[in-house]
């Protein structure tokens, strides 16, 4: 009698980085962002999404586009509602007043690029590319304008494709050894139908496999997180309960499967090292003071023994 299985066999290709612990910048969906968070309590240098979440190809390309390019933000790039804000941006990009909205964009735009070119990792997590058109023009958010002023469209294969292969030739530019490593949010977006939300996915990864194989793009790579939810986790005990969202198990068990295909055992380790600290600094105590002699300790002993670590 065969064993029962309850999961399906499913290898990753290892591509370890060359770096110990390697710098990172994050774009993209919600799920990039929740991927950066740990990033940042493990101690990596980072840059996580400059002008907020951001979920579809083209809007990732015109910012990247404006940062190679120099292209500053004038007083044309802003919509004027209860404030000022971008269609490029998050809807958490709001002000107050016009000159605080050039100047603050402009200021992240030089951030960035100067961050970009000496950056190790790149990661670029695409959500959908079901996008919204506002007066002829993509956008990377409503800000909750009336629907009635957006028409939703399918982007082609090929307009994605072509944006994919910008995003890897802007990145490039500013720094050619930095390693790309792209993938597809798990988060389903049900809200447009569940035929719709995989017709969208399906368009990314094969968009997102062709630009690397046919234009041979070197350190650019695909990590398979929407595949290890669907199929390898497969079932809704993982998911929030939207039914949509990866919960902490699922998040926890992507970030597992990333450390096998991108770390080295060394790397591993200090990750290990680290997560001790973060578990203790999360406990809550009776005895404080005591509690924050540990921790005190704890912190001076990892940063003595790897001081590239940003605790």
């Amino acid at each position: 009698m065969k064993p029962l299985r309850l999961k399906i066999d499913f290898e990753i290709p290892k591509c370890q980085l060359q770096q110990k612990w390697p710098s990172f910048y994050t774009i993209g969906s919600c799920f990039a962002e929740n991927q950066s968070s740990r990033l940042t309590r493990l101690g990596f240098s980072l840059n996580s999404n400059p002008f907020g979440i951001i979920y579809n190809p083209v809007s990732i390309e015109k910012i990247l586009c404006r940062i190679v390019d120099d292209d500053k933000y004038t007083s044309h790039d802003f919509e004027s509602v209860d404030g000022y804000f971008s269609l490029e941006h998050h809807g958490s990009f709001k002000y107050e007043m016009l000159d605080a909205a050039i100047n603050e964009s402009n200021s992240i735009l030089t951030k960035t690029k100067e961050r970009l070119k000496q950056t190790d990792i790149c990661v670029i997590t695409l959500g959908t590319s079901l996008v919204y058109q506002y007066d002829h023009k993509i956008v990377a958010n409503c800000h909750r304008l009336p629907s009635q002023d957006f028409k939703q469209i399918q982007l082609t294969y090929q307009e994605i494709f072509n944006s994919l292969n910008s995003i890897i030739k802007y990145c490039k530019s500013l720094n050619n050894n930095i390693q790309l490593v792209f993938t597809v949010s798990p988060v389903r977006h049900l809200k447009s139908g569940i035929v719709k939300n995989q017709r969208s996915k399906a368009l990314l990864i094969s968009s997102i496999h062709d630009v690397i194989e046919s234009l041979n793009h070197s350190n650019t790579t695909y990590f398979p997180a929407y595949e290890i939810f669907i199929d390898e986790l497969r079932d809704y005990r993982f998911c929030e309960e939207d039914l949509s969202h990866p919960n902490k198990q699922a998040q926890d068990y992507i970030w597992e499967r990333f450390c096998e295909t991108y770390f080295s055992e060394n790397t591993k380790t200090i990750i290990s090292s680290v997560e001790k600290y973060t578990n203790y600094k999360n406990h809550r105590p009776i005895k404080l003071e005591p509690y924050q002699e540990k921790l005190d300790q704890m912190k001076k002993q990892l940063i003595k023994t790897y001081p590239f670590l940003h605790l």
